[in-house]
């Protein structure tokens, strides 16, 4: 019953809703003014201002090592250690490492957490925690960061407001939202010589004419059944896919935005020409032409075994495909705007197994920001000598929740409902890392 009834409070605790009550407006000489005026500023969202209005958010599936990315602990024994050396950036005094030679020279355009810190150490839960900054309520599905944006954020483009590449992260989807925002994905591969956003083009048969006709028809029908379907969310879901869908695909701008070709083969080979180096490079055409939350996933990074040898390959690809994405938004100007966020659902365990790999390790990680606001060449927080817990400044999911929507100009305080009448606050308990924005 606690927890039912911690989800109605604000992050003090305080019951806003309790105060007020037309029983207690003699005790505290309160007019029915008053009370109106109370209750519109209790429910009314603050004004923040807003440093971001795009977010890319690179997801590392599996749990990237903390130790052998962003937080190398040379001076630990071996078996924590590991094989790779840490390098200077072109940040004083602070090192990261040497398979990440090209982030090393943008560093001064990165915030490195190096305290993020969770309960969740298997892939499922820690995932919820780090796309949503709930840990897992049984029975309550809670949106992800893109379907809560897209609900707070107005569209600002005929494209979908919300869009994953090139598949879904676990967890980002509506949640009792409902399936109306959950992000619209491509399909396919960005990287494939014919690549295409499935159905974003009528049938050759079938002109925009034809399609314009069918749409008025299906109008005129829906018109009809309008009375029998009001409040139904399956409904009303499948009414904003059809208008999402048309206004996509009536829209050349938005066709455009999808048509990699139009990118000239310097740029296309500098992000790689595989699946992760073209989505990034389709996410920043997308940011670039309105959209508000996309997100890129690359996994592979459970690494239980011979960590040491599937590692460099990986980070090197990584450091390549991130390293271009950052310098081309800040060449085009748009870095300011975008809010970059790379993350996994936890890090590795400071001790290395006996398969030369490590596995899961939640208690401390890191996590990399840029842009958006974020203050570049930094490192807020820090592990303890092994990598095994925080030493300074733990930061928790629901601290990253607050900094990430404090940058869109959301207030993290405020609540949404679900259908059935439970209320959520957007960052329960959390507040903005310190430091990170401007």
């Amino acid at each position: 019953m606690a927890e039912n009834r911690c989800v109605h409070t604000d992050c003090e605790g305080f019951y806003r809703r309790d105060f007020l009550k037309a029983g207690a407006l003699g005790l505290f000489g309160l007019s029915l003014t008053d009370l109106f005026r109370l209750k519109a500023h209790a429910t009314a969202p603050l004004q923040i201002k807003e440093t971001a209005t795009s977010v890319i958010l690179v997801w590392l599936g599996g749990g990237p090592s903390h130790l052998d990315m962003w937080d190398l602990k040379p001076n630990a024994p071996e078996e924590i250690r590991g094989l790779f050396k840490p390098i200077p950036t072109n940040v004083n005094g602070i090192q990261i490492s040497e398979h990440l030679p090209k982030l090393a020279q943008q560093t001064d355009k990165l915030c490195i957490i190096r305290s993020m810190t969770s309960p969740e150490a298997a892939h499922e839960r820690g995932t919820h925690y780090m796309m949503t900054g709930y840990q897992p309520l049984p029975g309550f599905a809670v949106p992800g960061y893109g379907a809560v944006v897209s609900k707070l954020k107005e569209q600002r483009t005929a494209l979908p407001p919300y869009i994953a590449i090139p598949a879904p992260v676990a967890y980002g989807g509506g949640g009792f939202l409902g399936a109306s925002l959950a992000p619209f994905s491509p399909g396919g591969n960005p990287a494939s010589k014919n690549f295409k956003v499935r159905d974003l083009q009528p049938p050759k048969a079938v002109s925009f004419e034809r399609v314009e006709r069918r749409r008025s028809l299906r109008q005129a029908v829906d018109a009809a059944f309008k009375k029998y379907e009001t409040g139904n969310p399956a409904a009303e879901a499948v009414d904003k896919f059809y208008t999402s869908a048309y206004n996509l695909m009536s829209s050349t701008d938005a066709r455009a935005a999808f048509d990699l070709s139009n990118e000239d083969n310097k740029t296309r080979t500098a992000y790689q020409r595989n699946t992760f180096g073209q989505s990034c490079l389709l996410a920043r055409r997308l940011v670039e032409a309105g959209v508000n939350f996309v997100t890129v996933t690359n996994g592979g990074w459970d690494n239980h075994n011979n960590i040491f040898s599937a590692l460099p390959g990986k980070l090197n690809g990584f450091d390549q495909t991130m390293a271009t994405l950052i310098a081309d938004l800040s060449e085009r100007g748009l870095l300011e705007t975008t809010l970059v966020l790379v993350m996994g659902e936890f890090g590795r365990t400071p001790v290395i197994n006996r398969n030369g790999g490590r596995d899961h390790h939640s208690r401390v990680f890191s996590i990399m920001l840029a842009g958006g606001g974020v203050q570049g060449g930094q490192v807020i927080g820090a592990s303890d000598p092994l990598g095994m817990e925080p030493a300074e400044t733990p930061v928790r999911p629901e601290d990253l929740s607050a900094t990430l929507y404090q940058a869109l100009g959301i207030d993290y305080n405020q609540h949404l409902e679900s259908p059935d009448g439970v209320r959520i606050v957007l960052s329960r308990g959390g507040k903005p890392i310190r430091g990170v924005l401007a």
